[in-house]
């Protein structure tokens, strides 16, 4: 937002001004006072925002599951997505996360989902440290799109986080795997368009929930959607003198 400034000339021609004295009192009253004034807190609203929005792209997907039967040997996979944290500074509080994927390969998804998810900081391309964990997650909702791929049905699994994955600008990892157990359909993450803003290409494979020794493909995005809020700025208390 702009302001206008006006200017506005008076000329005086042939005229007398007579001029008085201001009392003091008067003169007073064009300043402020020295006196302090009341502190005054203020909040901003905070924002809801995405950090990350890679919709679903209906051509492959990586399975990403505790007890994975169709992963090479059978056991565990972990699939791991890049994103970057934007804010100019002021943080991203991660609470909610969207994903698209589905079960292989009889079409027939447990009962009740086992979730995890985890949130790396970058360690020189794949994940390094984690920052944030929450284990066990039953979705919100896990809702059928209407979409089958590979002869399955694709569901929009959404997730909200118990507690926010507070997070500073910079780039992150989040793995998410489901644990449908050994000798069931295993979950599958879809793969994505890549967001061309906070997206980073490619993702990252374990051979271990939660993963470790991480293996990094170049030519793959998965689907999620991170949404949250950015921190709130705080305008301290101040006086005026």
């Amino acid at each position: 937002m702009r302001g206008r400034e006006s200017l506005v000339f008076v000329v005086a021609v042939g005229i007398t001004f007579l001029f008085t004295a201001v009392p003091a009192e008067a003169q007073q009253g064009f300043t402020v006072s020295p006196v302090d004034q009341p502190s005054v807190t203020r909040n901003i609203t905070r924002q809801a925002v995405s950090t990350l929005n890679q919709a679903p792209d209906q051509s492959n997907g990586w399975f990403s599951d505790e007890g994975c039967d169709n992963c090479i040997p059978p056991g565990s996979q972990a699939v791991a997505e890049n994103f970057i944290v934007s804010t100019a500074g002021a943080g991203f509080d991660l609470e909610q996360i969207v994903l698209w994927g589905g079960f292989g390969f009889n079409n027939i998804p447990p009962a009740v989902d086992d979730i995890d998810v985890l949130v790396h900081t970058d360690a020189a391309g794949v994940p390094g440290a984690v920052v944030c964990t929450e284990t066990g997650i039953v979705p919100t909702s896990r809702t059928q799109t209407g979409v089958v791929i590979f002869g399955v049905n694709e569901y929009q699994v959404t997730i909200d986080l118990t507690t926010p994955c507070t997070l500073s600008d910079g780039t992150y990892w989040i793995e998410i795997f489901n644990n449908t157990g050994l000798g069931t359909d295993d979950w599958f993450w879809e793969t994505g368009n890549l967001d061309a803003v906070n997206g980073v290409a490619g993702i990252a494979l374990s051979p271990t929930t939660p993963g470790s020794g991480w293996t990094f493909f170049g030519d793959d995005n998965v689907a999620a959607q991170l949404n949250g809020t950015v921190v709130p700025v705080e305008l301290q208390s101040f006086s005026v003198e």
